[in-house]
């Protein structure tokens, strides 16, 4: 396998390594990424850090996160999903996609800087690659893990799209991305509760990469904080 392309992807994607500059690397140079794990948060201020996470992208992320609520985040292009409006908090996603329920969920966050090799895949290459990290989690769960054919959009959870974890006809794990100068933001979800270790195992087996413990810096929380008051707060925003 050429340097450069990940673990099962061989033959089929073509993402060239450039590892982003750093200093902290194993002897091997295996990359290493950012582990930030939140407790519950409400759901503006989880938008907001992944925004603010890709804004001062600097080194690959993994974030592992929860909800304080009953929530339902939905896409970038959706209509305000105003139905649900008495039963959920609703926020709207700085990525695609549809809407998610987020009362039962394991949701996680990657984000890596312009230049890294899931930068530079295509966008289904990079959802892939991705969701084999997940599959690779769910695997000692359960058996018959695919991915899906495309078949629609919207309800997230029950129109499984290409690159999905399914099984059977069941959606497991889906997601969203955002793309640009900065680098790529990918929001996923999966359903039910997925040990965090057992999540960080699939993306460091999937994507070769060892992990370091980290909090949000100064300057990230200071922008989520002025990001969840001033936009994923505000109906400005939602509701639009």
């Amino acid at each position: 396998m050429r340097r450069g392309r990940f673990p099962h992807q061989a033959g089929r994607t073509r993402g060239v390594a450039r590892p982003h500059p750093r200093p902290a690397q194993t002897p091997r140079s295996i990359m290493i990424w950012r582990l930030i794990q939140h407790g519950p948060g409400n759901p503006a201020f989880n938008m907001a850090v992944d925004e603010a996470l890709l804004r001062l992208v600097t080194q690959p992320v993994l974030r592992l996160y929860g909800w304080d609520r009953p929530a339902v985040s939905f896409g970038y292009f959706q209509q305000y999903p105003v139905a649900l409006a008495d039963r959920y908090t609703l926020v709207r996603r700085p990525t695609g996609g549809g809407i998610v329920y987020h009362d039962a969920d394991t949701t996680y966050t990657v984000v890596v800087p312009a230049g890294h090799p899931l930068h530079r895949l295509k966008t289904q290459e990079a959802y892939c690659v991705i969701h084999q990290a997940v599959a690779v989690a769910l695997q000692s769960q359960i058996s018959n893990l695919k991915s899906s054919t495309p078949r629609g959009q919207y309800e997230c959870f029950q129109n499984p799209v290409a690159g999905d974890v399914v099984a059977g006809n069941r959606k497991l794990a889906g997601g969203a991305q955002r793309r640009g100068k900065a680098g790529l933001l990918h929001q996923g979800s999966i359903a039910g509760r997925i040990p965090a270790d057992r999540l960080v195992r699939g993306f460091r087996q999937v994507l070769t990469v060892e992990f370091e413990t980290a909090e949000l810096t100064p300057a990230e929380r200071a922008l989520a904080e002025k990001l969840a008051a001033e936009k994923y707060g505000t109906a400005a925003w939602n509701q639009r």
